[in-house]
């Protein structure tokens, strides 16, 4: 589903959420930041109603899902995207104290449990499910738990099918089942943190010193789009980039930025970041 569908969708599902609660289908990170910019601009002071969900703390693909005026959301933090971190804190709260709009929402996270004699990666959990016919947007988090059980995330449209038909995932026999987690749950990343020094927040400088490359080089990487910022294709060197931003680079992985820890004595920046593993 491209952009323009998304926004046309996520509209829709703004305007009928007068009465009741709406949701659209599950957007990958990057879909999601270009939306909240794109419902901005079409819905303005509408974008309080808005939560961006995937079923728990921590989910990168996630629905648009749109409160009714008279619900109780005056209260929720803004939005600080990409993470948006505290907004979806509250909402899981929210969620918690109102167990009837979950189902409103419809997102079903599932068990999918191996037979504990193979290693199931993410890449055989997803496989399997989008093996059986099932479609990319329905499909939330895959969260792998441990070497033979993960958590999925889908829509609640779809859960019983995968409950009867997901029976196998790689080579093993699994059990697929609804689990009953709480909103509450977070989904924990693995990152390694360390300290680069950059001589500025300019992008061209942080990817320089992530992949160690010359300044020159590291440009022409942005140039031919080889690097996201917070998940949105950049090509302008210069962009600065702040705290709290999500730097991708091809071939070398997903890194948050982190805080100024100071300047060196040559008065460069010590930046912490953490890298995605």
């Amino acid at each position: 589903m491209g952009l323009s569908q998304l926004l046309s969708r996520a509209v829709e599902m703004y305007e009928r959420s007068d009465y009741s609660v709406t949701s659209t289908s599950f957007m990958s990170p990057g879909e999601k930041t270009e939306l909240y910019k794109e419902l901005i601009a079409r819905i303005g002071n509408g974008i309080s109603r808005c939560f961006f969900w995937g079923g728990s703390r921590g989910a990168e693909r996630c629905s648009a899902v749109f409160l009714p005026e008279w619900m109780d959301y005056e209260s929720s933090p803004d939005h600080h995207m990409p993470l948006d971190e505290e907004r979806t804190q509250w909402f899981a709260e929210f969620l918690e104290k109102e167990e009837s709009i979950t189902d409103d929402i419809g997102i079903t996270p599932l068990s999918v449990r191996g037979s504990g004699f193979r290693n199931l990666t993410h890449r055989d959990f997803m496989g399997s499910i989008l093996g059986l016919g099932i479609t990319r947007d329905v499909v939330g988090d895959i969260v792998v738990t441990s070497e033979s059980e993960a958590v999925v995330f889908v829509s609640s449209k779809i859960s019983e099918y995968l409950c009867s038909e997901l029976t196998k995932v790689g080579r093993d026999a699994v059990i697929t089942e609804r689990s009953n987690i709480s909103p509450l749950f977070e989904i924990q990343r693995k990152y390694d943190s360390y300290h680069v020094i950059v001589s500025s927040m300019r992008l061209d400088c942080v990817v320089k010193a992530i992949t160690g490359k010359s300044r020159e080089i590291s440009a022409d990487m942005i140039r031919q789009g080889m690097v996201e910022l917070s998940y949105s294709k950049i090509i302008y060197v210069d962009k600065n980039v702040c705290e709290g931003d999500i730097v991708s680079i091809s071939g070398y992985g997903k890194y948050v930025i982190g805080s100024n820890e100071g300047n060196t004595h040559s008065g460069k920046i010590r930046l912490s970041i953490k890298k995605y593993i």
